[in-house]
């Protein structure tokens, strides 16, 4: 082969394996789950790309009204946004679930358990306050909630985008 032609041939078998690659980017969905700051510009205060439907995220707080433990389960739905699986909780009261189908009720030790049903759910606002003590798990990850500040709005999204659109908006 003569260098010319190499040369277009190389050129030619390069540009063909940029465009596959921007195309697999721009046309594979992964789920972008994140918790931001709103009343910030948004602060990223946690992401996790690729994230896999049905993924559990777990929120822990004491209820700032009635001072009862409380946990909230939610799954990852795969189109974007959560599905709410179950409620626990060690009490009833302000804020707190007090009118439920007893079929959907059960006690594990001092908790009450509320199946949710894999009610969907949008997003997750919630206001942190450090006498919440809210922590925040996904699977089994802990997320570091040690640079929110006092009396900010959380907002925990999962939406589901082309991964180049995550990959470039990141640079």
């Amino acid at each position: 082969m003569r260098p010319m032609r190499r040369l277009l041939f190389l050129l030619l078998t390069a540009g063909a394996l940029i465009l596959g690659v921007c195309i697999l980017l721009f046309s594979w969905d992964v789920l972008v789950l994140r918790i931001t700051l709103p009343h910030q510009q948004d602060q990223l205060v946690y992401r996790k790309i690729a994230a896999s439907p049905g993924t559990e995220l777990c929120m822990r707080y004491i209820h700032s009204v009635e001072r009862t433990p409380v946990q909230g389960w939610f799954a990852l739905a795969p189109q974007g946004g959560f599905r709410a699986m179950r409620t626990l909780t060690t009490g009833t009261g302000t804020g707190l679930p007090n009118v439920v189908d007893d079929q959907n009720v059960s006690m594990q030790g001092k908790w009450m358990v509320i199946d949710e049903g894999g009610t969907p759910v949008p997003r997750i606002p919630f206001y942190y306050l450090p006498l919440n003590n809210l922590r925040i798990s996904v699977n089994d990850h802990q997320v570091d909630l040690s640079g929110v500040p006092p009396g900010s709005r959380l907002l925990i999204t999962n939406e589901k985008m082309p991964l180049g659109q995550v990959l470039f908006s990141s640079l």
